[in-house]
């Protein structure tokens, strides 16, 4: 950063207007206080020269300084812009590799799917077998609507099914799909052109060899909705009225994402830094900054894959220096350069040292009866009190510079936690939704004995695919645990299911596709600590109208929220900034996950915030005191992904928060 600002320096202080009304007051306060020190010379020669050189020297310092703090107001206000923009960047990677870690675990579970198992093992395909298939896979799509097409390839190439053109029928030999058929065991991911889709855009796929008693009987795959995926990902991360300037890039710098708007001249490739750097994009000077993304639970997504940012450097002069004020900034010296408080209090210094000269040559000139040299005097005291009046208001405008875009970055790293949080849980209400779907369960509990080994099993594989969860269980029609994922809760089969689960809602579902959740308590099934269970119906193999039990799934919220509270938090040099913390509440306070073991789960977090900003807005930033300390804080209401919580019916409010010290 420090060597990107100094090489870029002039060229970055040509589009801050502020910085330029700044230089050029203290310019020509300068050359004023140069004029009137030279009409001293001349009419006021008896005078001693000491104090007329004690002024010269004065006015030196306070040139030394105006360099200093014009440096200074171009740096901070660049390294703002910068190092936000970079945090966004990081932002949008590492929720993009969240969402496709979850699409490895699907690929996993759908290509054991009963109903595409029995699919491609049936060498006579008719029909009626594709139409139940269709309404199979569409349910799946509408379910998990991360996804915009499903296919069927058989293992000579032949394409059996494609649930967007379910008459196409060709036979296909891209790599992956042979990469997919040579090792059964392990999912594919592909990014790039393909026979098995129109156009001639890249996809993200993702498939999976679909085995039978150990035999290879084809291979499914999933397409995701990339671009859709992305502009919703790095839309979340603008500010008021910004336009979209992010891009994904490949580790070669290709561009594989371009935002809508730069669909007419974006470029193709980047060269990859890790440090900001100067770009020329039509014939506009551009900063281009790049962050890769953390792992999650060991998935680090497709290789190399970065998010960059070109932002403009007329944006950044655009962002002129913030004249709202804060009362004081004393206390706010853990993200204020230190180099602006000195800068301030040299100039305090050097204009006291001003005011004593002045003194000391009034005195001097009323002993010689120098009257000519009063009003010299007057005038440059003056002008280094108006030179001292730039400094100040430049540094405090800058102070509230700093500030904003710090709470603004607040703000977004809160609203950025909640979003992760309902991504999480979105998944979660599509997996019991699915699940409940599955043939293998609804046979086994329609049968006059119900078959708990088969359950047991569908949901060991299930829970082996999703780390996410603690426990998976399935109860009966009389609301009875039928069988667990693991050994941890098998004394509880036969016993009804606890009462604050949710579970017993399901039976009133009409809705094939609806779920019910319980409310953030303690369980039972979870070692009596709080977390979400979800449920499903599960209904009759022969008639959907019948629901004969349900499937709940217990999230493990202890640690999945704590990771993503964790991973959140504000980093300065890579590493968690001292005294940061973040928590999720409920929008009474109840404390639903804290990265600190200062606010355990159950107690009541609140802070004096504008709640009426949070409600309109969705998010609100301030500076309040804790413990007698200061604090930057960010906080963001939930407000659901995609139709979760916004469509389906769903409501769960849930605040987050993040914390910084001053």
């Amino acid at each position: 950063m420090e060597v990107f600002l100094s090489k870029n320096q002039s060229l970055i202080k040509r589009f801050i207007r502020g910085i330029d009304k700044y230089d050029q007051t203290l310019h020509s306060l300068s050359s004023w206080w140069g004029k009137i020190s030279l009409i001293g010379k001349i009419n006021s020669l008896e005078v001693a020269s000491t104090i007329l050189e004690d002024m010269d020297h004065t006015l030196d310092q306070f040139h030394h300084l105006q360099k200093r703090l014009i440096e200074s107001l171009t740096n901070e206000q660049a390294r703002k812009v910068v190092t936000q923009d970079l945090a966004r960047c990081q932002m949008a990677i590492d929720v993009l590799i969240r969402n496709l870690f979850e699409r490895t675990a699907d690929i996993g579970f759908l290509s054991a799917d009963y109903d595409v198992v029995q699919f491609l093992k049936n060498n006579h395909i008719k029909e009626e077998d594709k139409d139940f298939l269709r309404l199979r896979l569409q349910a799946y799509v509408d379910i998990y609507s991360v996804y915009q097409d499903v296919l069927l390839i058989a293992p000579d190439g032949d394409l059996v099914f494609q649930l967007s053109q379910p008459a196409r029928n060709e036979n296909v030999q891209d790599a992956f799909i042979q990469q997919a058929l040579a090792k059964p065991d392990q999912y594919v991911e592909y990014f790039g052109c393909t026979s098995l889709l129109e156009g001639t855009q890249p996809n993200l796929l993702y498939a999976n060899a679909v085995v039978d008693e150990g035999k290879v009987v084809g291979v499914i795959v999933l397409c995701f909705r990339f671009d859709n995926e992305l502009e919703e990902i790095t839309n979340r991360l603008l500010f008021e009225q910004e336009e979209n300037h992010f891009l994904l890039l490949n580790g070669a710098g290709d561009v594989l994402f371009a935002p809508q708007y730069y669909k007419q001249a974006f470029p193709e490739n980047l060269t990859i830094s890790l440090s900001p750097k100067m770009v020329s994009l039509n014939n506009k000077k551009m900063v281009q900054v790049t962050a890769k993304g953390q792992a999650y639970q060991g998935y680090s997504g497709p290789t190399d894959w970065n998010v960059g940012s070109l932002l403009a450097l007329e944006t950044i002069g655009q962002e002129t220096i913030d004249e709202h004020s804060f009362a004081s900034f004393t206390h706010l010296t853990g993200i204020i350069s230190a180099d602006l408080f000195d800068i301030r209090h040299q100039s305090i210094s050097i204009n006291d040292d001003l005011e004593l000269i002045v003194l000391n040559g009034i005195i001097t000139a009323a002993r010689k009866e120098a009257v000519e040299f009063m009003p010299v005097l007057e005038a440059i005291k003056k002008i280094g009190r108006d030179i001292d009046n730039v400094f100040a208001d430049s540094i405090k405008s800058l102070f509230s510079t700093i500030v904003s875009g710090q709470l603004n970055s607040m703000r977004l790293q809160a609203s950025l936690a909640v979003d992760i949080m309902d991504r999480n849980l979105y998944e979660r209400a599509n997996d019991c939704r699915w699940w409940g779907l599955s043939s293998q369960l609804q046979l086994a509990l329609s049968s006059t004995k119900i078959d708990t080994a088969s359950i047991r099993e569908t949901l060991a594989k299930i829970h082996s695919l999703y780390t996410v969860y603690h426990t998976l269980y399935v109860y009966d029609q009389n609301g009875h645990y039928v069988a667990f994922s693991d050994e941890s809760y098998q004394d509880k089969v036969g016993l009804p299911i606890e009462e604050s689960s949710c579970g017993q809602a399901v039976f009133k579902l009409q809705d094939i596709y609806a779920y019910s959740v319980s409310a953030f308590t303690t369980f039972d099934c979870y070692g009596g600590e709080h977390t979400y269970i979800y449920n499903a119906a599960i209904r009759d193999s022969q008639d959907s109208r019948q629901t004969i039990g349900g499937i709940g799934v217990v999230f493990d919220s202890k640690h999945e929220f704590r990771a993503i509270l964790q991973d959140i938090l504000p980093r300065e040099n890579g590493k968690v900034k001292a005294g940061a913390k973040a928590l999720f509440t409920t929008d009474t306070g109840f404390v639903v996950s804290s990265s600190s073991d200062d606010h355990p789960v159950g107690s009541v977090f609140w802070v004096d915030i504008d709640r009426t900003e949070l409600q309109q807005n969705g998010s609100t930033a301030s500076i309040i005191k804790l413990a007698d300390k200061a604090y930057l804080v960010g906080a963001a209401k939930s407000e659901g992904y995609r139709e979760y919580k916004r469509q389906d019916g769903y409501e769960n409010s849930i605040v987050s928060w993040v914390l910084v010290p001053c």
